[in-house]
């Protein structure tokens, strides 16, 4: 200890000042290594994107009526969607009685689909209902259970409809004339070109009315998507979506992330600080060097501006 004492004291106070701001310097450059792994090792094994169920609304969206098409005030043709998930105690009894609902109401079952089993079983059904009963359905599906979630929405399809509409009216013009035009004919080749020429108008008028009818059907008739869902027991809303071995695996990789910080920041310390505490001591050294010489300059001037006072005064 006493010679480390010598040792430090011949160094000189700026040499020393030079070696304490170096460490500080590295020091500083490790705990900013180590900063950066715990930060990232956070990122990494942290954080998590919501699950759906959390992404889930139960608020009801209230559209409101469509607007109506300028010039056609009559008119307006609607598309409608509705979704709604229902918490019921008997999923095929809750279906059964859902679909004598949408039946009395003029609809029909679409489709429907089942997963799981038991207390697992989540039924999925489409029904398509007239859109004149789709309100009252809407209501009274909300009574066959507990809402978990409810979705409804339109769009206008006025001028689709009436697009087709008027492409068909031409269409058919064309055909007529063309008929006309068959009829007239009196070469193979002119009944030929005319006879090509009314098989493409006529092959677009199927097209065209398979496209107008599919859209007046959505509008006629509207899409209900129903789920079903059994209650969830205590013990399984408690747990959620833990996973114990992701979470073992997740703390594991925090204490590789944590190790890999420690050792980059010793690396840096003994790397990063030694050169830069011997570069300090070096720059120390000579700046205290210089000091001391400046100040022995200006005490040698001090001392001999003094003396020629002196020697002036006595004359």
């Amino acid at each position: 200890m006493n010679a480390l004492s010598t040792r430090l004291t011949s160094l000189g106070l700026p040499a020393i000042l030079g070696v304490v701001l170096a460490l500080a310097l590295a020091l500083t450059t490790g705990l900013s290594s180590l900063n950066f792994g715990l930060s990232g090792g956070s990122a990494g094994g942290g954080e998590f994107a919501p699950s759906d169920k959390e992404m889930v609304s139960d608020g009801r969206l209230d559209l409101g009526a469509p607007s109506v098409v300028p010039g056609d005030a009559a008119r307006v043709d609607v598309v409608r969607y509705g979704n709604i998930s229902l918490e019921v105690s008997d999923a095929e009894a809750s279906l059964k009685s859902i679909t004598e609902l949408i039946s009395a109401n003029g609809g029909y079952l679409s489709g429907s689909s089942r997963y799981g089993q038991d207390d697992q079983l989540y039924v999925s059904a489409t029904f398509r209902v007239p859109a004149t009963s789709f309100d009252s359905v809407m209501t009274a599906l909300r009574e066959q259970g507990d809402v978990l979630s409810e979705d409804v929405s339109s769009y206008e399809v006025t001028m689709q409809l009436v697009d087709l509409e008027a492409r068909l009216k031409n269409l058919r013009a064309s055909e007529t004339a063309f008929l006309a035009l068959l009829d007239r004919a009196s070469s193979v080749s002119d009944i030929v070109a005319v006879q090509a020429e009314l098989s493409r108008v006529q092959g677009d008028i199927e097209a065209f009315e398979a496209q107008r009818a599919a859209l007046a059907d959505q509008v006629e008739m509207s899409s209900i998507n129903v789920s079903l869902t059994l209650p969830v027991s205590p013990v399984d809303a408690a747990s959620g979506d833990f996973d114990l071995g992701y979470e073992i695996s997740n703390a594991l990789a925090n204490l590789i992330n944590v190790g890999r910080a420690v050792i980059t920041a010793a690396i840096n310390i003994v790397v990063i600080g030694i050169p830069i505490a011997v570069i300090g001591a070096l720059f120390g050294s000579l700046i205290g060097r210089a000091l001391t010489a400046v100040a022995a300059w200006v005490k040698k001037s001090l001392n001999g501006s003094r003396k020629g006072s002196r020697r002036a005064a006595r004359r």
